[in-house]
């Protein structure tokens, strides 16, 4: 139930289209039940010509005014009533599909809405969550809740579910005109829980199918992303019959998931037939001797038996609304897990707001380990070290020392489980996100470049730059040369994480975005490693323009992008070994020492 409320909390600013669906789904439901009631009786008299009226054993308003009508049909021609019961069923018709138009028109218009909202709220909360649930998930599988899920459940608000909603008023309608006629055959309505309890019943377990089958194909959408996007390599190292049978297999998987449910949901149709034939059948073996008396007029056993035998597809469509509801809320059930995720990394109420950075950046005695992790498996310990405004600080050591935390800790990212990061003198655990990140600049191995124009990934939803100011920023990341030479120039479509470019060219584009945002603090994470000589050596002449008068934090592979760096931190297993310029590592530090032998080939003192 409480899934069904969240649900409709979506819904209700749109609550109005709910009403106006109910409304025309209502009139439907009613000239549907005045049409069984007024024609069967009219047949009557066309067939056997006998003066007809409707007898019924409770009250029932405007009794009097309808027998009127069919008292007067019975004066008429056999023919002319067969004439006017033809206009009668062509009107009745004509406001039914007007009613069943509007109905699932405005349920249509309540899904869309609900969904939209739905999808924009999953897609902003996934925005707000900190980078360890991106690290623990598949973007696969993200995706698919987004997507397949949301899918699910508009199945359920719409207009399709209209066409299947409408019926259950009709149920009622059928049943009270079953009591109107006679309230003796009430006792026909006593088989209904043969019908209902196994509803429950199999709508429990089809939901809990219905969400296994959910996560089965959250994984297949999993590899199929992993795939596609890592084409290159499967095809590099000739792995396309592996995946594919990685892939096959989970289809298997999610389609033996996906039967499992469709068996159960395929037993309730054959159910509330079968028991809705047999409850026509009692009536029948009940009702037939009188009519053989004369008790019970003709006319008026066919109305009976129509009553009843329609009674048979609302209670076969009561199964498929519990099965689509039960579908529903194992999808629900998934999407508000993620909704309930909380950020890892939160603002306080009343957050300062950083001022650009005038004095330091300091960490104070900082250990971070991942949340998996323990203490004795921390990959940052005690850390302690400030860096001033204008310096430019390195971070060097072997894989897994901890230089690229360091570089998350700053955007806080990440906050430390002890210890405190602080931007002069403010912890960042106390200041807004955004006075944070506003500050940074950051430039990754990884480029992350958007399927856009070369221009919009440079100004990256900013508009009130001058195409002055983004030129002047390609100018000084050495990019506005090639992009000139684009056939469209800065209008380019780059594709998606701009596969049009290369990799070089990719790093430029990245390093303008920093130039143009001209941040305080820029952060470079092994920028040019990735590069070949001639592109490293144009991206570190941008990356020499970018870090002029500016404070740097930079993890660099290769030794000589950071000779110049006013402090380079070496690490080793999450510690600071030493502190110093390059010069005096290369005479003092053992470690930085074998990591320059290594990079070049060549003992440390022929180079002096």
């Amino acid at each position: 139930m409480n899934v069904i409320i969240r649900i409709a909390k979506f819904g209700k600013p749109y609550k109005k289209y709910l009403f106006l669906a109910v409304i025309f789904m209502l009139f439907n439901t009613v000239f549907e039940g005045l049409s069984i009631i007024t024609i069967v009786p009219a047949v009557d008299k066309v067939i056997s010509g006998n003066p007809v009226a409707l007898h019924t054993s409770v009250p029932v308003p405007f009794l009097e005014e309808l027998n009127g009508f069919l008292g007067y049909l019975s004066k008429m021609d056999r023919m002319k009533v067969f004439e006017y019961i033809c206009l009668f069923m062509l009107v009745m018709f004509i406001i039914k599909g007007i009613a069943y138009y509007y109905s699932r028109l405005y349920m249509e218009m309540l899904g869309q809405h609900l969904v939209k909202d739905m999808r924009a709220a999953l897609f902003n909360h996934v925005e707000s969550l900190s980078l360890d649930f991106f690290s623990k998930g598949k973007t696969g599988a993200l995706m698919s809740r987004v997507t397949a899920d949301i899918q699910v459940i508009l199945n359920l608000v719409s207009g399709r579910f209209a066409n299947t909603l409408i019926e259950v008023p009709k149920f009622f309608i059928y049943a009270a005109i079953i009591i109107i006629i006679d309230w003796k055959l009430v006792v026909a309505l006593l088989g209904l829980p043969f019908v209902i309890l196994p509803i429950i019943i199999i709508g429990k377990k089809l939901r809990k199918l219905s969400k296994v089958a959910q996560h089965h194909l959250a994984d297949l959408n999993a590899i199929l992303f992993e795939v596609i996007t890592g084409i290159k390599i499967v095809q590099a190292f000739s792995m396309e019959k592996t995946e594919l049978g990685r892939f096959v297999k989970q289809n298997i998987t999610y389609y033996k998931s996906r039967i499992k449910a469709v068996k159960l949901d395929a037993i309730l149709n054959p159910i509330t037939e079968i028991t809705g034939i047999i409850i026509g059948f009692a009536i029948m073996l009940f009702r037939v001797p009188l009519i053989i008396s004369g008790e019970l007029s003709a006319g008026t056993f066919t109305l009976q038996i129509a009553a009843v035998l329609s009674m048979v597809k609302p209670l076969k469509t009561l199964g498929k609304i519990n099965s689509m509801l039960q579908q529903a809320l194992g999808a629900a059930d998934r999407i508000f897990e993620i909704l309930d995720i909380k950020p890892t990394i939160v603002e306080k109420p009343h957050p300062a707001i950083l001022q650009p950075l005038s004095e330091n950046i300091t960490f104070q005695h900082v250990s971070f380990w991942y949340e998996k992790n323990d203490r004795k498996d921390a990959i940052l310990t005690d850390l302690d070290f400030s860096i001033k405004r204008g310096e430019i600080a390195a971070f060097v050591g072997p894989s897994g020392a901890g230089k690229t935390t360091i570089l998350n800790l700053v955007p806080r990212f990440y906050d430390p489980q002890e210890g405190r990061i602080m931007i002069d003198g403010v912890d960042l655990r106390d200041a807004s996100l955004e006075s944070i990140r506003s500050q940074l600049g950051i430039v990754t191995q990884e480029t992350i470049l958007f399927n856009e124009t070369i221009q919009a990934n440079i100004t990256y939803g900013k508009t009130e730059y001058s195409t002055e100011q983004i030129e002047y920023a390609a100018r000084m990341a050495n990019a506005h040369g090639f992009i000139k030479e684009l056939p469209h120039g800065y209008d380019t479509i780059i594709g998606e994480k701009g596969v049009k470019l290369s990799g070089g060219q990719r790093q430029r584009i990245a390093i303008a975005r920093a130039i143009l945002k001209n941040p305080p603090i820029l952060i470079l994470d092994e920028a040019t490693s990735a590069l070949d000589s001639e592109s490293e050596k144009l991206v570190q002449e941008a990356i020499d323009h970018v870090m002029e008068k500016r404070t740097v934090l930079v993890v660099a592979h290769r030794l000589s992008t950071i000779r110049h760096a006013d402090k380079i931190f070496v690490l080793d297993k999450g510690k600071i070994q030493d502190c110093a310029s390059h010069d005096e590592l290369l005479k003092c530090n053992k470690l930085y020492q074998k990591l320059y032998e290594m990079q070049f080939g060549m003992a440390v003192g022929s180079t002096q």
